[in-house]
């Protein structure tokens, strides 16, 4: 163990990462993973909260794997930082079913996300496991005793009641958990390449980190632009026009960029240069994450034994939190019934 704060965040497992990923949370992981000790969480079991049919769960395996081969390719470092698969972690289950004792249903249908995760996935009513996902969700930042947990705004109230659970909790029963902090990432939402709000694999709108150059080039062909600029002499709108969003985001040459805008803006450049340009950017910011993948993917005893020490580890914190909580609750009695000290048959006076 160190002497950092530790520190946890991650993924449901739904597939291969994409750039919206990258710019959302990928990149400031990288750079965090060093102030803290970093636990990043593929979080299978959360998946089955939108989506417990068995077709999806047979494909989570493939998902959990992808997952790993981004992480490592974008330079999440095994040697600083913890992968595990949440449902590898049996306390999860223990620790979320105690932790339900301690929230009331009303403050649950208070979390604005939740209506949203509802609609998303087309579901009329909410499953009592949906309601419960900041439930489960506050274990999994709780369970290996994390204090900060960077997100984004729209999911700080998830991190709000983990600090409510560990309240609750530490004045009940005794100090076990510590109130974890957010740490707030200000990052712009990466748009779709359809010019959509978001990028995401169920739109279809989406550059995935290991997407080959040829597919990125037709990706970037079919982007949408401005919509009113019907030739390339016509003046354009650089603001909100997708393409520039990438330029802006990735192209390191401001200088660049900012030529590209003005001449745009004039109707001096057409849409296909401006794309041919964004096409290399993206190519050149992709083929060091593509070769590491590669490299990866020859060698699967790597991301293997990566996976497998990560879960071996966070079992081991996961137990150790455990065993505090059993002893603060004076849930201990339920390992062994019929020891010395607990023994509820033994003699007493009566």
């Amino acid at each position: 163990s160190t002497n950092k704060p530790r520190l946890l965040t991650g993924d449901r497992p739904t597939g291969r990462l994409h750039l919206g990923h990258y710019v959302g949370s990928l990149e400031n992981r990288v750079r965090l993973q060093n102030q803290y000790e970093s636990f990043f969480i593929i979080a299978d079991l959360h998946t089955l909260t939108t989506k417990p049919e068995p077709n999806y769960i047979r494909e989570i395996p493939t998902f959990i794997r992808e997952t790993v081969l981004d992480y490592l390719a974008v330079g999440i470092d095994p040697d600083v930082s913890t992968i595990f698969v949440q449902s590898a972690i049996p306390e999860t289950y223990q620790l979320n079913l105690l932790f339900e004792m301690l929230v009331t249903v009303p403050r649950l249908e208070r979390i604005p996300s939740l209506k949203d995760m509802a609609r998303d996935a087309n579901m009329d009513t909410m499953p009592f496991g949906l309601l419960g996902y900041p439930v489960l969700q506050a274990v999994d930042i709780l369970l290996p005793r994390a204090q900060v947990v960077p997100v984004g705004r729209d999911n700080q109230s998830h991190v709000e009641l983990a600090r409510e659970m560990a309240r609750r909790f530490n004045n009940l029963y005794g100090e076990v958990f510590p109130e974890p902090d957010s740490i707030i990432g200000d990052v712009p939402l990466l748009v779709g390449i359809d010019g959509q709000s978001k990028m995401s694999k169920s739109l279809g709108n989406a550059i995935y980190l290991s997407d080959d150059s040829k597919t990125v080039e037709e990706k970037v062909k079919n982007m949408y632009t401005d919509p009113k600029r019907l030739k390339a002499t016509d003046p354009g709108t650089v603001e909100g026009n997708p393409v520039f969003v990438y330029h802006d985001a990735f192209n390191p040459s401001k200088a660049e960029v900012d030529d590209l805008k003005e001449r745009y803006r004039q109707g001096k450049v057409g849409d296909v240069e401006v794309k041919q340009k964004l096409a290399v950017v993206i190519n050149n910011f992709l083929e060091p994450i593509r070769e590491k993948r590669s490299y990866f993917l020859a060698h699967p005893t790597i991301p293997r034994d990566v996976l497998a020490s990560g879960i071996k580890r966070m079992q081991t914190e996961a137990k150790s939190t455990m065993e505090l909580v059993r002893e603060v609750t004076g849930l201990s009695y339920s390992l062994d019934l019929f020891a010395d000290e607990v023994d509820i048959f033994g003699e007493y006076d009566g």
